[in-house]
């Protein structure tokens, strides 16, 4: 029986991960280009499966993973706003790690030397994600795993035979 259980994880989680992989999640992300859900590919690698006792369990331990799967409102929890990056270096850096900085309609710019200025982060009180659900079995996969069953009980069937 665990034998059976492990391979329905396999089948799950290696579905639910092509399914994130092939961008197939919608709605697709407003992000130009890229896949969905597939930034630094994190959450795909996290999906995990565990067998204890007569079931099988598939999940991840990333912290955003909730809030991409169901959706919901993000607010900050220790400032007045959110700093949404506007370019990739600005992604990877906090506000308050750039000097010459300021603020003009929600933006927080950056004075570069020229003379010329950058924009950095977007200002929100909140952001709205919408719900992205990618784990879930859809009909594909219940077909493996009922061919699968299927497969396993006339194994048994022929060994007690």
């Amino acid at each position: 029986m665990n034998t059976l259980l492990n391979a329905v994880g396999i089948i799950v989680s290696r579905d639910i991960k092509a399914r994130i992989r092939s961008g197939k999640v919608m709605p697709p992300s407003r992000k130009g280009g890229g896949t969905t859900l597939v930034k630094s590919a994190k959450l795909v690698n996290s999906i995990k499966r565990r067998v204890v006792g007569e079931q099988v369990t598939i999940g991840t331990n990333v912290n955003y993973a909730k809030i991409h799967h169901e959706g919901g409102i993000i607010r900050p929890r220790n400032a007045k706003y959110l700093a949404i990056p506007l370019t990739k270096k600005a992604a990877v850096k906090r506000p308050r790690d750039y000097q010459n900085t300021f603020i003009q309609k929600g933006v927080i710019f950056r004075k570069l030397r020229d003379g010329s200025i950058e924009a950095l982060y977007a200002l929100k009180r909140q952001v709205e994600m919408p719900a992205r659900p990618y784990m879930f079995i859809d009909n594909q996969t219940q077909e493996s795993i009922r061919q699968l069953v299927i497969d396993y009980i006339a194994k048994q069937t022929k060994r007690g035979s």
